[in-house]
This record gives C-alpha cells, structure tokens and sequence, in this order.
C-alpha cells in the first residue's frame, strides 16, 4: 500500500531530518554514503524517534491498513530506503517471500510513505496493480524452511555478528 500526502509539510521535514542524520550510517554492501545506491536504515535508530510517530500514528495510514488487514495492526518494522542521486533503481521484484516469518503465515503488509516527491531526477515508485498475486503456490503441507541448506563457505558471520547457521 502507498500512502501519499498523509503528513504536513513540518512532520515531513523532521522525519527527512531524522533519516538524514542517519543516512551516512545506513546499511549498503560495498558503498560508502553518498555514493549512488540505495540505502537502508531500519531498527532501532528510527524507531525510537519522536518524529516516527507523526506518521506510525497517523489516523489515515492506521485506518487503511486496519481495513485492508480486516484486524487491529501493529507496526513490526520502520524502514527508511534512501536513493541517492544517480542510483538507477531497484527494479520489479515481489517482496513476498515464504521463508521469512512476515511472509509465510502472518496477516501483513507494507505500508510505504514517500518522503519526497518521484518525479524526473528522483525517478518513479511503481507498483504494478495485482503483482501481490503473483508469488508462487506453495504445496500447503511443505515446511516454512523447507529451502535447500547453504553452504558452510556462504554462510560467513552478517556485519551484526549473528551467524546464520545457529
């Protein structure tokens, strides 16, 4: 779901603020900020931020993904996805994936708010009408991880210290 013009001009301004204080820590293999790419702060760096609920609590967000959900939402992530000039996009993809928790049994959805407006030199935010039906069936008796196992030399310790194979 996209949500356009949902917040005035000021609550937009402190939250740009907010992501651009953190933009240069942002997660992004192999680059260094600014260069051309995308970018992605998340956790708790935004989440606990005071500007983060001019939009987590705003009535005409709430109230749409409560309809589409059909039940009571609560917010599981914030993300915010910087593109900086030159970056050429990140193309079509499906962000379902049954593996992941939020993609194989919860009730969920994105709710994604611009913070600036697409347009020529920013580039356009696409959404294809019906492409959230377009994930693959999935035989209903197959277990949520049954994926093949990576191998030992792919599964190196992640930049936060988790190791994938515990």
């Amino acid at each position: 779901m996209v949500v356009r013009g949902v917040s005035s001009q000021g609550e937009t301004r402190k939250l740009r603020e907010v992501v651009a204080k953190h933009a240069p820590d942002a997660y992004t293999p192999n680059l260094e900020y600014p260069q051309p790419g995308k970018y992605t702060i998340s956790g708790h760096q935004l989440a606990l931020h005071p500007a983060l609920a001019a939009i987590a609590e705003n009535p005409a967000i709430v109230d749409r993904v409560e309809a589409l959900l059909g039940q009571v939402a609560h917010l599981s992530a914030f993300v915010a996805y910087i593109r900086t000039p030159g970056n050429k996009g990140g193309g079509a993809h499906n962000d379902y994936k049954r593996w992941r928790p939020v993609g194989s049994s919860m009730n969920w959805l994105f709710a994604i708010v611009p913070l600036t407006d697409f347009d020529a030199e920013y580039g356009p935010l696409l959404v294809s009408p019906g492409s959230h039906k377009l994930y693959r069936l999935v035989d209903p008796a197959a277990r949520i991880l049954d994926v093949a196992k990576p191998d030992r030399e792919q599964a190196e310790p992640r930049p936060n210290g988790l190791d994938p194979t515990h």
